[in-house]
């Protein structure tokens, strides 16, 4: 049998490093997107996040330094708890009261008396709407009429529930504690909670960096760690656990023309760093200068991409209300239609619109599946 050598001719499509990222990009989802800006505000000096959106954190510091933490008990609770026929029913794990079932479902009242159960309700009575016990043991004695070392011992008792950080007299012990139950109350971290809260307010994070003698990096990383915590233990005992679907676009018809946004306000707003511009300007290090440049052109690199996945899947939306415009306003069959068919009229890869349309959600009237709309 004779061999034959041939040559055969194939045409591949080899897509480059960055054009992978910007399609990986295009697939998140919104909450996977904000996760991954995140990361890439952690790990890049030139880019840094709006003020008003730092953190969530932060808006609860503002309103905890504003609050009326130094209010008395005595103005907020007159009277011995003694003296309310209905105490005894107070105190009980099954009053309906949640936070009282939260905390003292927690205790084996085999281990305490009645007298200290009554002390421990009494105590978290004493609590603030955010889980904070901001009052002095012997006023509430001179108060309540229950001796001093006894409420103090039952406070202590008390400091130890869950959540972690309730009972705390201010916001940074209970943050802290919160760290500790992690094993992650490092000492210069619990020294910016206990002295910089001013300026962690204000995003002075040069400021910061340079009292503590740490990068700036390190510094919102440990912002980053301090906004995963919670500033107000009990912000969530009084509603019940739901689950729900954030949409990631949400379409309106007002006038009776559409209109697609991406529901991406309640991300952070990133942009470039002013000091580090400045600072890489006048860097006089060639390896300096070069490592901005990087940092910088991938800051540029990712704006891009995400402005261009905001456009691509605005326009995918877009061509699918032009075809399903029976079934968005009269809830009529969804037509038949195919990602090939929105390919082919924004002249793109149909690759491109299953990475747009992959694990997102629309809202328009309800929330659902943007890849149930292909039948």
């Amino acid at each position: 049998m004779d061999l034959m050598n041939y040559t055969a001719a194939e045409q591949k499509q080899v897509l480059s490093a960055g054009q992978v990222q910007s399609l990986d990009i295009l697939a998140l989802t919104n909450q996977e997107l904000e996760d991954f800006m995140v990361n890439e505000y952690l790990e890049n000096p030139l880019l840094e996040r709006a003020e008003q959106r730092e953190n969530d954190l932060m808006t609860s510091i503002e309103k905890f330094s504003e609050s009326d933490a130094g209010t008395s008990y005595a103005d907020q609770h007159p009277g011995n708890p003694d003296d309310r026929e209905h105490f005894e029913q107070e105190f009980s794990a099954r009053s309906g009261d949640p936070v009282k079932e939260l905390l003292l479902g927690q205790l084996n009242w085999k281990d305490y008396s009645q007298k200290q159960m009554k002390m421990m309700s009494y105590l978290v009575d004493c609590l603030d709407e955010k889980g904070f016990f901001t009052h002095d043991s012997g006023e509430l004695s001179a108060e309540s009429g229950y001796p001093k070392e006894e409420l103090d011992q039952c406070l202590a008792v008390l400091r130890e529930l869950e959540p972690a950080g309730i009972f705390a007299p201010n916001l940074a012990e209970c943050l802290i504690r919160q760290l500790e139950a992690k094993d992650l109350a490092e000492e210069t971290l619990c020294v910016l909670l206990r002295d910089y809260l001013t300026e962690l307010v204000s995003g002075q994070i040069g400021t910061i960096s340079r009292s503590l003698g740490i990068s700036t990096i390190r510094v919102k990383e440990y912002i980053h760690l301090i906004g995963s915590l919670n500033p107000r233990p009990l912000m969530d005992v009084q509603s019940e656990e739901s689950s729900y679907v954030v949409p990631d676009i949400i379409v309106s018809r007002p006038g009776g023309k559409w209109t697609v946004e991406i529901n991406d306000q309640w991300m952070g707003e990133y942009r470039f760093s002013d000091y580090y511009i400045h600072m890489m300007k006048d860097a006089t290090d060639p390896e300096l200068t070069a490592y901005f440049k990087e940092r910088l052109e991938r800051a540029r690199f990712v704006f891009g991409c995400v402005e261009q996945r905001r456009k691509t899947i605005t326009r995918i939306m877009e061509a699918i209300l032009a075809r399903q415009e029976d079934y968005f306003i009269h809830r009529d069959s969804l037509k038949p239609m195919g990602m090939e068919d929105i390919a082919a009229d924004l002249r793109v890869s149909v690759s491109t619109v299953s990475r747009a349309v992959r694990g997102k959600y629309v809202q328009y009237k309800k929330t659902e599946p943007l890849e149930a709309l292909f039948t």
